[in-house]
């Protein structure tokens, strides 16, 4: 089984809905995203944050590109992340999944998908 490291609900900024009402202001989503660890054996031997993944140096991106644009669908927004993380740090895949809070009587709505680097392209 290959290694991962997961950064769970991640809280993310952004303008976010079909409505214009609902992007004017700014929401919170939660995001978590799973993703392979290069060379665990190496990262581990070496101690050295070049063979993994740096996850504080993701959150920071992932937060940037959540910003960035004001976007319709959870979809968009998770296509997005993933390819600015898989660019920004070379990934073959990553996991993601969104957490929006804004259906009454519910506790989220989420949305969940795989992205392969090619695919993002």
């Amino acid at each position: 089984m290959a290694s991962t490291l997961s950064l769970v609900d991640l809280k993310l900024r952004c303008h976010l809905g079909v409505p214009d009402a609902e992007r004017r202001k700014p929401q919170t989503v939660l995001c978590t995203a799973v993703f392979p660890v290069p060379s665990l054996s190496q990262a581990a031997h070496r101690d050295d944050l070049r063979k993994t993944v740096d996850y504080h140096a993701l959150s920071r991106i992932l937060e940037s590109e959540a910003r960035r644009t004001p976007r319709k669908l959870l979809e968009r927004l998770a296509h997005d992340l993933a390819r600015a993380a898989c660019q920004a740090f070379r990934l073959p895949w990553i996991e993601l999944e969104l957490k929006k809070f804004i259906l009454p009587n519910t506790r989220w709505v989420s949305l969940r998908a795989r992205f392969g680097a090619k695919e993002l392209r």
